[in-house]
């Protein structure tokens, strides 16, 4: 509410100026000046199309499919809009001061107006400046597993204004790049992961961890996300509770965490399941 009587208190100076123009005059200078500004016009036009055209080539090895990103794509959007915005202006600003139109006084009486849209539009403008801090430095890419704002998901699309976010759940979660303050990003590097298994007796963790050694590692032949051997250690004791047991680790490519931990904890259970090695929970 304070901002929208600001925006309307700052509409009176804007009109109080507006008024003093004499229109009469501007459309004598119309037709006075058509030509140049039909030559303004096509100046502007051919300036246009050249920074288009350059743009497109300075960004056009980055457009190929195989090179395509949301970082790409998304600063080549801005480029472009930052752009043909300001020809806009410029163009605008040539034309009316050639019709005489006070500019330089339209934009003082404009002052109070412009402080009051960027009160009302901070918001909007901390979060393009978030967000292209996000895609310059390269902190996310489309299908990478982070966790924001303690959500574990998968990166979906990086925006300017937001970033979308499904969950593990499936639910898909719209993020204000201002309100991210940190990002922890698991698809970077290789990702470790860890596994401990409380052994029932006490007296067969050796047994355990040599059936493990001498199996285990034989996992890493059936798959490429492992990048690491597996490292068997006992006996461990459990940091919470002080349990003893065995701890299983290795490092997996990015994004594959849950997926190789499952099928490292199947063959583990397996292997004590035929020893006749219980585990609890």
């Amino acid at each position: 509410m304070p901002q929208t009587l600001l925006i309307g208190a700052a509409f009176q100076p804007l009109q109080r100026e507006l008024s003093r123009i004499d229109w009469s005059q501007i459309g004598a200078n119309f037709l006075k000046h058509f030509l140049q500004i039909i030559l303004i016009s096509i100046i502007f036009w051919v300036i246009n199309r050249i920074g288009k055209h350059l743009i497109n080539k300075s960004f056009g090895p980055y457009q190929a499919p195989e090179k395509q990103s949301a970082r790409s794509q998304t600063i080549f959007v801005v480029v472009r809009n930052i752009f043909k915005y300001s020809v806009m202006f410029f163009y605008v600003y040539t034309i009316l001061s050639n019709l005489g139109v006070p500019v330089g006084t339209l934009v003082a009486g404009a002052g109070i107006l412009s402080v009051a849209i960027v009160l009302g539009t901070q918001g909007l403008v901390s979060d393009v400046i978030n967000g292209l801090t996000i895609l310059i430095e390269g902190q996310l890419r489309v299908g990478d597993s982070v966790t924001i704002q303690s959500i574990d998901g998968t990166v979906v699309s990086i925006g300017l204004r937001t970033i979308e976010l499904r969950a593990l759940d499936g639910t898909l979660h719209y993020l204000p790049n201002r309100s991210i303050t940190t990002i922890s990003n698991h698809s970077q590097e290789n990702q470790n992961i860890t596994i401990f298994l409380r052994i029932k007796d006490p007296f067969r963790i050796d047994e355990a961890k040599d059936l493990l050694q001498d199996q285990l590692p034989k996992a890493k032949h059936h798959t490429t996300k492992l990048k690491a051997g597996i490292v068997i250690q006992a006996p461990v004791a459990e940091k919470s509770h002080g349990y003893l047991g065995v701890q299983i680790s290795t490092k997996v490519a990015p994004g594959y965490q849950a997926a190789m931990q499952t099928m490292i904890l199947d063959r583990t259970l397996k292997i004590l399941r035929e020893a006749q090695i219980e585990v609890e929970n």
